[in-house]
């Protein structure tokens, strides 16, 4: 063949991961659009291609019926799978993966505490939710601080502790969270020991 009609190279098939991803994106954009069902449909195909992303969303598309028929259930599903898929390789990644691998992580062990806590797809148990906003908070979610810092200081699930409440807040706040009422956690009775 002549340099003029020689095929260029054939790009290499995308990997699973690299579809789900591609997925993930485009259910993004539909989201962004309000299209909430061609969303959810993408949030599924990214799940499908065991996308932690897409799982994730795809379980919040479910619990919230955001473009589908609202299916608790599913969700939580879902919502587990997201959770397990990234644990087992995020001490294995380069740290800069291992970061948003930690940040799915956290989002998706929040959510199974919101299952817990509201009994979303799940029966209610406020220790169980608890225990996983502790995982997510101890994993840098702000969100699980702010609301594990309410469970210690309620005693919801948890032992009321005020000291371990001010220190969850207090890590909540240093990450942006807009707390009212709470100027009570910077005292110094309240201070870890």
């Amino acid at each position: 063949m002549s340099a003029m009609h020689e095929r260029p190279p054939e790009k290499p098939p995308m990997s699973a991961q690299e579809l789900g991803e591609e997925c993930f994106q485009k259910a993004v954009q539909f989201h962004e659009q309000g299209d909430l069902v061609s969303a959810t449909a993408y949030f599924k195909r990214a799940a499908d291609k065991q996308s932690p992303l897409g799982m994730l969303f795809y379980g919040l598309s479910l619990r919230h019926g955001w473009g589908c028929q609202a299916n608790e259930t599913m969700a939580f599903v879902f919502l587990q799978k997201a959770g397990e898929i990234v644990v087992p390789h995020v001490k294995d990644m380069d740290p800069t993966v291992a970061g948003m691998a930690k940040e799915e992580l956290a989002m998706a062990i929040y959510e199974l505490g919101q299952s817990y806590r509201h009994g979303w797809g799940v029966s209610r148990n406020k220790k169980t939710a608890a225990y996983y906003f502790e995982v997510a908070a101890d994993l840098g979610d702000a969100d699980a601080q702010s609301d594990l810092a309410a469970c210690y200081e309620k005693g919801d699930g948890v032992k009321r502790n005020m000291k371990r409440a001010a220190h969850y807040y207090r890590l909540a706040h240093k990450q942006g969270v807009e707390l009212f009422g709470t100027s009570w956690i910077f005292k110094k009775k309240y201070n870890s020991d």
